[in-house]
């Protein structure tokens, strides 16, 4: 189950963000840096551009140099080498050739060798020699190709007009010879044919060669490396827009490890109950203290009372019985909320005018005497064994809330569990002699006695507590209690964040202290004392 959506997640950790946004505005904003001298670096391009002599000899089928071949023959082979050899540069030739571009344009007949360079000297002298060594190249070339095909084409005559001869010899003999007579037919236009080629190529066909339309100018380049903007201003709003961008990988990444029940829907979502009673967040002395006092009526003691009367609700739809109805408190860890809320809960039952008995049966961490005003005993004199002989009556303590009891095996030698089941046994007892009976257990994700206890229970509340419930525990919990339980379950979200209203001043009525503050507060919460001085002056 994801923990609420990114949305979500951004707004709980707002301040995460914030804070990151904050660091990064004034990072940026600190005082302009020297820009270093490395910050940026200067080259130079140069190109070198030639144009064709002969246009005609771009669209010559036999020509001996193909224009495609131009940019090869620039970047590969001999010319290269030469480059090389005449700058006298300690570059091999294939880097050379990688530091040249050659563009050529068959429309226009237009060569252009383009080279980039940390100096002008270096790129100027580079365009230049590449263009010039290879027309140079171009022409050697042309030539030797010609040549080649001109003592080709004359080797070919010389070995036709010999066959000729020998073919003319042998008809002279035998002047009616078929064979010989087409032989001598086919020699001579095989040599008519190769004397044509011969009388072409004798010709000189049309050199591709190029001439200088302009030489290498170096020109210089900047290239910029990235950098900081020199305005503080820029600089400061750059920090803060990536400040919160990480904040909120931040917050998100943060969220999406939470497992913990952060919101009211999440609770709800994830136990399959809506919750009809939230409980607010309190100081951290009123945790575990109790709150449903006469007298007070804020927020925090309200929730124990409506808590109180929707359960009432709910046992009203129940069968009737003739005895007190049993509330169990459970939660799926510790540190829930529970033994306060079991506490305020007998409370708010007391305010009623019902004989309210308080039961714990969490005796790992015992905190129920406490919580209530409890006297404090010595351990019990008894054993479990004595137990079975001795009525719940004898077991009971009383408490400071008038008509509050206590029901508290704490003290007696045996186990968690074996307190439990003695506890469960007087649990029928109970609910003759009082008008409720409200048990507090150990943590359902926790142990396993308190299932010793939910079969007695008419009405179940559950109590979560958001920023420390865990998903995996409420799960488990309420898997477990719909297991073993038909009876009604309540869920009440403990430690919610209570937003100002109109009507704090209204419901805020708790009795305050003397103190600097007490007169100026009194004006809009009155007190009984006040009350009587007003009535008296208006007689």
């Amino acid at each position: 189950m994801e923990n609420t959506s990114p949305i979500s997640l951004i707004l709980r950790r707002w301040w995460i963000v914030a804070l990151i946004a904050i660091v990064g505005g004034a990072l940026g904003g600190l005082p302009t840096p020297a820009a270093p001298e490395a910050d940026a670096s200067t080259t130079y391009r140069a190109t070198h551009t030639m144009l064709v002599n002969d246009t005609q000899a771009l669209q010559g089928s036999s020509n001996v140099v193909s224009p495609n071949q131009i940019p090869l023959l620039a970047t590969t082979g001999k010319v290269p080498a030469r480059v090389a050899e005449a700058i006298d540069s300690d570059v091999n030739a294939a880097t050379l050739a990688a530091q040249i571009s050659v563009v050529f344009d068959p429309s226009t007949g237009a060569l252009s060798f383009t080279t980039t360079q940390a100096t002008a000297e270096e790129a100027e002298q580079l365009a230049n020699e590449f263009a010039l060594t290879l027309n140079s190249y171009l022409g050697e070339r042309q030539d030797e190709i010609y040549e080649e095909r001109l003592a080709a084409s004359l080797d070919r005559l010389g070995e036709l007009e010999t066959s000729l001869d020998e073919l003319t010899q042998a008809l002279a003999a035998d002047p009616f010879d078929s064979t010989l007579l087409a032989q001598r037919d086919a020699a001579t236009r095989q040599y008519s044919v190769a004397f044509e080629q011969n009388q072409f190529l004798s010709q000189q066909p049309s050199r591709l060669s190029f001439t200088t339309l302009e030489a290498a100018q170096a020109v210089e380049i900047q290239q910029g490396g990235l950098a900081a903007p020199r305005s503080r201003t820029v600089r400061g709003i750059m920090g803060i827009a990536l400040g919160m961008a990480a904040g909120v990988g931040i917050a998100l990444l943060l969220g999406r490890l939470d497992r913990r029940l952060r919101t009211r829907e999440q609770a709800e979502e994830l136990i399959g109950i809506r919750a009809r009673v939230v409980v607010p967040k309190s100081r951290d002395p009123e945790r575990d203290r109790l709150v449903v006092r006469p007298g007070r009526h804020d927020a925090l003691s309200d929730s124990y009372r409506t808590l109180r009367n929707l359960i009432g609700f709910v046992q009203d739809s129940l069968e009737p019985v003739q005895r007190a109805r049993v509330t169990v408190v459970v939660s799926p860890g510790a540190g829930d909320g529970k033994t306060s809320l079991a506490t305020n809960l007998a409370a708010a039952f007391v305010e009623t005018g019902q004989r309210t008995i308080v039961v714990n049966t969490d005796f790992r961490r015992p905190r129920l005497a406490k919580a209530i005003d409890a006297e404090p005993h010595a351990p019990h004199p008894f054993m479990l064994s004595d137990l079975e002989v001795l009525g719940p009556t004898s077991l009971l303590s009383r408490s400071d809330t008038p008509d509050m009891l206590l029901m508290d095996l704490n003290g007696i030698k045996g186990s968690a569990g074996e307190l439990v089941r003695a506890t469960a046994t007087m649990v029928p007892s109970l609910t003759g002699m009082s008008d409720a009976v409200v048990i507090d257990t150990s943590p359902v994700g926790a142990t396993a006695e308190v299932l010793d206890i939910v079969p007695h229970a008419d009405v179940i509340v559950m109590v979560v507590r958001l920023g420390h419930t865990s998903i995996a525990s409420a799960r488990r919990a309420i898997g477990v209690l719909r297991d073993v339980s038909n009876a009604p379950i309540l869920l009440v979200i403990n430690s919610v964040k209570r937003e100002r209203s109109v009507y704090d001043e209204y419901t805020d009525q708790r009795p305050k202290a003397d103190g600097p503050d007490h007169a100026k507060r009194s004006r809009f919460l009155p007190g009984r004392r006040q009350v009587e001085e007003h009535l008296e002056s208006i007689g």
